[in-house]
């Protein structure tokens, strides 16, 4: 037999074309080469070529076409080089091969090289397969073998928001919440001076009007249900905020009856409600005027009464209740001082941390992911709004996204991942698309890798002036509801399709 062996050679890649004069070939070795690339029709010509052993050299990427000709190959081994991943229909040129050798190969198990698992269960059943190494990522993968996964571990699907309604009036706030196994959407219209509630048509399809709670000036609609009973915050610039109470009675003309009045609040800005782990129920009001202070209010059985004021002269604009180290917490937003973390301990707020270097922050939301940890998305009316790590003692910034006069960095899971939604106001909405990133420790004052991370653009939505985001699933299917300040409340509809 004619063969040929290139060892320890310097060239960056095989081009295209490389073998057109060695027709006569028919064993080829490389090894302990330096090149990283092959590119397509790079063994051209090798129309009696029976084995390619391409092994132990730093190989990163392989064209789709780069075996195209070798039609009477046996035998390829691309063992022991640095191969994450293989282009799809790799081995559709190869229509005479008996084995293939992985091994050695740090493959990520991901979206990109599960066709190889497809192919080798199907057209190449009955060829022999060296498996790569254990998978490297992602982590819920680690240490398993590629040929041990089945296609439900792989989540492979373009998605993207399509438009499905739209509701005449601008918005402040809309919430979903579910009551009684039915499905509902609380909108606050401050211009029309009500909070509308939608419900789930399950006949139609469509979410139709269920009442609406006349007001001056509302800002924020909060419903809290507590066992079977529902309840509803209403936060007003005038007036007075108040407390409603879910009474469907036939002889009322409105099934909302007014419960309380709360007149310590001068200046509302955001309600948030959390449940503590012996089952009370809390909820907080931010007062964002001068000297107004923002109140945490209790249910005591009978009603809601204020429990504690946080600090005055800080102009509070939002809380955000979470989890951190299994205990109840609280970020307040102020206009003048950084976020401060708040712990609830003795059924009282005390002062933990704040998070630095978070200047001129509006609002925090955060959102928990199983494997990677805790993340808050930081967003600012004047410069970058950013996404934040909770590193164990103190939150530290992964990336800054650009904003043009945000007041809203809604993150929201749809599908099985989490995606960030940014509202401006001289700007459209921007989706942003949650991905694997390694690089969680950055250096101090690295500003090039601030720019990266691991939110990458998705998607651009036609709103302006978006002020609020939340998401509601219905009969398997998921939509987003939007509240503008400067247009109609929009409805989306997350889709999926299955990629290739």
């Amino acid at each position: 037999m004619i063969w040929g062996s290139i060892m320890r050679c310097r060239f960056p890649a095989i081009p295209p074309g490389s073998f057109t004069h060695s027709m006569s070939l028919q064993i080829l070795l490389f090894t302990s080469c330096s090149f990283d690339t092959i590119a397509d029709d790079a063994f051209q010509g090798l129309k009696n070529l029976e084995y390619l052993f391409i092994e132990n050299n730093r190989i990163k990427s392989i064209s789709r076409n780069a075996f195209r000709g070798l039609r009477l190959l046996v035998h390829l081994s691309l063992s022991n080089n640095r191969l994450e991943s293989l282009p799809r229909s790799l081995f559709l040129n190869l229509p005479a091969v008996k084995h293939i050798d992985l091994r050695g190969n740090p493959m990520h198990c991901g979206c990109p090289i599960k066709w190889l698992m497809q192919w080798k269960r199907g057209v190449g059943k009955n060829i022999g397969l060296w498996p790569p190494l254990p998978c490297e990522e992602p982590a819920k993968h680690r240490g398993k073998s590629l040929m041990d996964l089945s296609e439900k571990d792989f989540y492979c699907v373009n998605s993207s928001l399509v438009r499905r309604w739209a509701f005449k009036f601008p918005s402040l706030s809309v919430q979903s919440f579910e009551f009684l196994s039915d499905h509902f959407v609380a909108i606050a219209h401050p211009f029309e001076g009500r909070c509308t509630f939608l419900e789930w048509d399950h006949s139609g399809h469509v979410f139709r009007h269920y009442d609406s709670i006349k007001g001056v000036s509302v800002v924020s609609c909060l419903p809290i249900v507590i066992g079977d009973q529902l309840f509803v915050v209403v936060a007003q610039l005038f007036g007075g905020s108040s407390v409603y109470r879910l009474d469907p009675s036939p002889s009322l003309i409105s099934p909302f009856r007014l419960l309380q009045h709360l007149p310590d609040i001068r200046k509302p800005n955001d309600i948030e409600a959390f449940t503590t782990g012996d089952g009370e129920h809390y909820f907080i009001i931010t007062d964002s005027a001068k000297s107004g202070a923002s109140t945490l209010y209790r249910w005591d059985g009978r009603g809601f009464y204020p429990h504690q004021k946080l600090p005055r002269w800080y102009k509070d604009t939002d809380a955000e209740p979470l989890l951190l180290s299994g205990s109840q917490h609280l970020i307040i937003s102020s206009s003048s001082q950084r976020p401060v973390v708040y712990r609830f301990e003795d059924k009282h707020l005390r002062r933990l941390t704040d998070i630095p270097e978070a200047w001129d922050v509006y609002a925090v939301k955060h959102f928990t992911d199983p494997e990677d940890g805790i993340f808050a998305c930081l967003v600012r009316y004047m410069g970058d709004s950013s996404l934040v790590r909770w590193d164990g003692s103190m939150f530290k910034e992964l990336q800054q996204i650009p904003s043009r006069g945000s007041h809203v960095f809604q993150p929201l899971y749809l599908g099985r991942r989490w995606y960030a939604l940014l509202g401006q106001d001289f700007g459209y909405t921007w989706v942003y698309k949650m991905e694997k990133w390694e690089h969680w420790e950055v250096e101090d004052g690295s500003e090039r890798e601030k720019q990266k991370g691991p939110l990458v653009p998705m998607q651009e939505l036609k709103v302006v002036e978006a002020r609020a985001f939340t998401s509601i699933r219905v009969r398997g299917r998921q939509f987003i509801f939007v509240a503008s300040f400067g247009g109609a409340t929009g409805v989306y509809e997350y889709v999926e399709e299955e990629s290739i």
